[in-house]
């Protein structure tokens, strides 16, 4: 079963976190940035208010379809299927925090959510192994916390008819959302939207049959409606949980709908080195972009560039460059690693 256009959209999805990333200190300050430009830039508001709506409901609804597909092709216990995302999630996440975040953070005295200027080595550990500190790692926490939900609900769930875990997930949601605030170890209160785009995913899986066709009849006119009903939803949307929810899940849609007609490029593209390099390193590009998008900042603030364009163009080329260079180098640790214990099984990495 073909999924080049889950892949391209998990591919530019994480291309877009960089992006996002290199605009974030050209907004207004949040709660979970700790660097802003001195000026701010209604282009780089426009961009990450939009991204926000899309990029990570996109990814979540990759990885619910590809969470389906995964229980297609193999038959995994409850534990089991725990088990697998506790290796593949938590354990990059140990590894990038005690050896990558906290020595970084803490050496460059970085300011971040939960990790205020001046804290300790000890301090910032602290933080970030009781899940408090997590800076865009937040997002394996996350992804974990909904596939195990997923794993636990599904096998029940499927009796009743594809709509019954969908709606388990949205009486989650609601439930996280309302009481689930001050749980914030390992920000198990973020799961509140990733629950329903994951739950999309799954759906949109299980009946893709029935969804596919009926958008390959019209494509033109299902893409365009999905658009208009976005962009209609996203100047109400946000303000509530459920409308933001649809929102966010009505962009993932598009954003598949775009890389499924893509998809029959993706050799095309492939041939494109850059994008070819980055695509078959996307996850530890994610895993090693932080916090070079702070230092490249600090770095061109430092030199005086302040045109917030120019800034963000050249903050996402340097991090690339510094992450495609960190990213060279644990894969020839890697290598090195497997040749010292023998030869990898397939699709397995140290990382992972």
């Amino acid at each position: 079963m073909r999924t080049n256009h889950i892949t391209l959209l998990k591919t530019l999805c994480l291309m877009g976190v960089l992006f996002m990333h290199a605009a974030f200190p050209f907004t207004a300050p949040g709660r979970f940035w700790r660097l802003y430009a001195e000026q701010q830039s209604l282009v780089a508001e426009s961009l990450i208010f939009w991204a926000g709506l899309v990029i990570i409901p996109s990814f979540m609804f990759a990885s619910g379809y590809l969470a389906a597909l995964s229980g297609l092709r193999h038959s995994r216990s409850v534990t089991g299927q725990i088990g697998n995302r506790a290796k593949r999630l938590l354990v990059p996440w140990f590894c990038l925090m005690v050896f990558w975040m906290v020595p970084l953070y803490t050496f460059f005295d970085l300011p971040a959510y939960n990790r205020p200027e001046g804290f300790t080595l000890s301090q910032t550990y602290m933080a970030a192994l009781s899940g408090q500190f997590a800076d865009h790692l937040w997002f394996l926490l996350v992804l974990f916390w909904v596939s195990s939900f997923w794993a636990v609900i599904q096998p029940t769930a499927k009796r009743f008819g594809p709509l019954a875990a969908p709606a388990l997930a949205l009486a989650a949601s609601l439930l996280i959302y309302r009481y689930g605030q001050g749980l914030t170890w390992c920000c198990f209160y973020e799961t509140d939207g990733p629950l329903l785009w994951f739950a999309a995913g799954c759906l949109f899986f299980n009946c893709r049959q029935r969804a596919e066709r009926a958008m390959a009849l019209r494509p033109r006119l299902w893409f365009a409606a999905n658009i208009a009903l976005f962009a209609a939803l996203s100047l109400y949307g946000p303000q509530t949980p459920v409308f933001r929810w649809a929102t966010s899940t009505l962009g993932a849609l598009a954003a598949f709908q775009i890389c499924a007609h893509l998809a029959r490029r993706h050799e095309k593209l492939r041939q494109l080195r850059p994008y070819r390099y980055f695509e078959d390193n996307a996850f530890r590009f994610y895993l090693f972009h932080m916090p070079g998008g702070l230092l490249t900042f600090k770095m061109l603030d430092w030199g005086g560039l302040a045109s917030p364009l120019p800034f963000i163009g050249l903050s996402f080329l340097a991090n690339f460059c510094l992450t495609a260079g960190i990213v060279e180098v644990v894969n020839k640790l890697e290598k090195g690693l497997f040749r010292a214990s023998g030869p990898p099984r397939a699709g397995q990495t140290a990382l992972t």
